[in-house]
Order: C-alpha cells, then structure tokens, then sequence
C-alpha cells in the first residue's frame, strides 16, 4: 500500500507517494513518485520548461461565460445536450450545421454540457428534440429567473419579423416580406420585457397572415401569463383589436394606422399654429415632436406631429413630383393608461428594445433566411435562436453597469484561450488561461465566471 509522505529539506518540504516494503527484516520505504512542493497543504508540481508540450489550444472564456447565464436560466437541466451545444454555438459562430462539427471541436462546449463533440447527424437531430411541452418548461422557468431582476408582467412590447424560408418541404406561398423581396415567408411574434427586452414569449405563424390577426392570438398568452400591459406598433391594431383588448383588460400603448376615417376627424380640423407651440411639445431622444389628444374608445387618441419627419418625406415627394398630402408628419397613438400623453409617446417612440431583440435574432443569430428542408427543423431552429436571444439579453443586463453590450462582451472574450499542457516525463497535465485584458477581468467578474491559472 502506498501513502504520502513529507519530506522536509531546507529549500521546503516535498511530497512524495511512497511504498512501505521489508528487507532483511528492516522496514524500507521506496519513492514511487516525486508530487510536488507543499504550498498552503497542496503539492505544486515542478517541470522543467524543456519537457513542456501543448496538448490542446481551446476557445473557452467566452463559451464560460454563455455556460454561466444558461446555468442560471436553467437551461443546463435540458437534457438534450447536441441542442444546447447548438444555442451556444449561435452566439458564438456564424456557421451552417454541417461546419460546425469540426469547430465545435476547438471549443470548450462539449467539456462544459459534459459531451462528446457532436457530429452534423446528431446536430441536425437534435432540431426536433426539443418538443412544445419540453420547450414551454423551458420557457416558464426562464420567465421565473426574469421575473427575480424585473417586473415583466408589468409592461411588454410586442411586434412581428418576417424571415424567409429557403427550403421546399413545406407548402408555403410565396408572398412580399417587409424588405420588398417575394419569397416563402414565415412570420415570428416575439414578446419582451420592456426596461430590459426579456424574452416571454414568441410564435410562429404562416406569411400571408396579418399582425392584426397575430396580436388577437398572441393577446390570450399574454394574459394567461398574467401580463397587465402591452407596448405594439401600428401594424397590429385596429379598432376590433383595441376592443379585444380592452375586453382583455389589457393597459395598450400601440400606433395606430391612419385610416381616411382618424384623419378627416382628428387630423384634418387640427390648426397648425395650434400645435406647433411650446404647451403641446415633447422631447425625445432624438427628436421633438408636438402633440394633441382627443378621447377616443375609452382612452386617449394621440395627434403627433413631428416636423423633421414632414421635411424630409415632403422632400422625398418633392424629388418624385408628388403632391404632399394633408396628414404627411402626422402619426397616431391610443392608449388607456393613467400615464400622461408625453409620458405615453416618451414610452411608444423609445420602445426600440424590441427592435434591437429583433436584431439579435435575425443579424447576429443569422435566422435569416432558414436554410432548412423540414418543417421540425425550421421550429426547432427558431426555438435555438430564441434561447440564444434569452442568454444575450440576461448578458446585457448584468453588463449594464459596464456599459458593454453583451455582443462586445462576448466579442472581447473570444480570444480567451485555454492553453492545456502536459509534462512528457511525469505525464502531469495542466491548463492555463493567455492573459486577459482589463475589459476582459470586469466581464467575467460581472457575470460571475471564475476561472484560474
């Protein structure tokens, strides 16, 4: 039997794994290994610089750092492993499935979900783990973690994106999307928190189907998940929309589309000089614009007038030769919350939170366009990208102090490699971090990962 033996000398005390034998009747001991130095209790191995071989070279502070926020979000409960893999990789490469097998590789992904490195079989499979009932678990646990950091029942915004489908299993139409182009559309309500743009909630639906109709749907989740008030754009209100939601009991602050009906009563009789004075405007971050209110479906209907906007879409019809019409840098809100008039159109225009999700999802997660054959891929796809968007916008939220975005974080973090060594004569293996940066040591500090040389 062997045990540790200390061994005292003038330079320190060494520890050595010895074996205790007899010979000619006397008790020897005999040095199967040298262990190290005692620092502190613990042995610390000496190797000489010569027998030093690099074994490995790793992307890691960045993948820690995605493994600590999933960890927190509870997302590491899923056991679907390849699928996770794939959320991680969303954020951090811009690759089709079948690139990165070979990628994944040099990445500290597998060693974190505790996995082998997936191929592009078992990441293409993995699409359809993710099953409705599985991913809605997901979902309210998420919704709890983001409830402990913000009141997101309070107020959220909702909208809808456009994303093209480039595959051919699935019948869809062709139809024009938001940038012009006519192709297979699928549609992706989305729903966030608005202090902050959580995730709560997102939905896909078929191309030729209005917002309209997609906020009459999304409104029965929204309640049942216990949210009181709704941030949307104009593209999905309409008067039966706004008696939905006040049946709902839904507090709305939504644009409304100006109908020939809303600008021959509201706009039409409003004086110019009447509005365009000091008690009617409104600061923004970056504009002013001046408004009028009028009572309107239990609520407040919202006259703004911005006269930047006026200029420079009169300009545009100037260069067009066509005639300005009467309500050009006029727009309209309802709302039927307690709040203020300026209050209500300081939230509507700075409600671009949604916005920059929307931008996450479809830029720096490439949704777009979704080069997928079957239509579980295609689902499971976009359940990837909206756990990957959950990751980002929890970073973006303990990185607020530092005033770095989640995506510069992460950014800055992907030259944080893992060096493992290992000593070709006692076979010791060891890793150590390159050297960080300042900006580097705040962020992982922030999100609370810890490593060590």
């Amino acid at each position: 039997m062997t045990f540790i033996r200390k061994i005292k000398t003038k330079s320190g005390t060494y520890l050595a794994e010895v074996k205790g034998y007899r010979e000619n009747g006397k008790v020897k001991q005999k040095v199967i290994k040298y262990l190290g130095k005692e620092i502190d209790g613990k042995a610390e191995k000496r190797v000489l610089t010569k027998g030093i071989q690099a074994t490995s070279v790793k992307q890691s502070l960045d993948v820690l750092t995605i493994d600590k926020i999933a960890e927190e979000l509870k997302l590491k409960e899923i056991s679907y492993k390849p699928a996770l893999s794939l959320v991680y990789s969303q954020l951090l490469e811009k690759r089709s499935i079948n690139k990165l097998e070979n990628w994944m590789r040099y990445t500290e992904i597998p060693e974190v979900l505790g996995m082998k490195s997936p191929s592009v079989k078992d990441l293409y499979e993995s699409l359809a783990d993710i099953n409705e009932e599985d991913f809605e678990k997901i979902n309210e646990k998420m919704f709890s973690v983001f409830e402990s950091y913000e009141n997101i029942k309070e107020s959220t915004i909702i909208d809808v994106t456009d994303t093209y489908f480039a595959g051919s299993k699935i019948n869809l139409k062709r139809r024009k999307g938001k940038d012009g182009q006519i192709s297979k559309l699928i549609q992706i309500g989305l729903a966030v928190s608005f202090k902050n743009g959580f995730p709560i909630l997102h939905k896909k639906y078929h191309g030729n189907l209005s917002g309209m109709d997609i906020f009459k749907d999304m409104s029965l989740e929204l309640k049942e998940k216990g949210i009181s008030s709704i941030i949307m754009d104009r593209g999905m209100l309409s008067k039966e929309n706004i008696e939905i939601a006040l049946g709902l009991k839904f507090k709305i602050i939504a644009g409304l589309r100006k109908s020939s009906v809303l600008i021959k009563d509201f706009i039409e009789p409003i004086n110019r000089e009447d509005i365009y004075s000091a008690k009617c405007r409104v600061p923004l971050r970056k504009t002013t614009v001046f408004i009028k209110e009028f009572d309107y479906l239990n609520g407040k209907l919202i006259v703004v007038y911005n006269p930047a906007l006026e200029v420079v879409k009169k300009e545009i019809n100037f260069q067009k030769e066509i005639e300005s019409d009467k309500d050009i840098g006029y727009s309209l809100i309802y709302h039927n919350t307690e709040y203020s008039s300026a209050e209500v159109v300081k939230s509507y225009f700075d409600k671009d939170m949604v916005e920059r999700a929307f931008k996450h999802i479809k830029g720096i997660l490439n949704l777009n366009p979704i080069r997928l054959w079957l239509e579980n891929h295609v689902e499971g796809h976009i359940k990837i990208c909206y756990l990957a968007y959950a990751i980002l916008s929890l970073i973006n939220f303990k990185l607020k102090k530092l005033k770095i975005s989640a995506v510069d974080a992460l950014d800055s973090l992907k030259f944080g490699y893992k060096v493992n060594l290992k000593d070709s004569s006692s076979g010791f293996e060891w890793g150590i971090y390159v050297p960080l940066e300042p900006k580097q040591k705040k962020i992982l500090k922030e999100i609370g990962v810890v490593y060590k040389n």
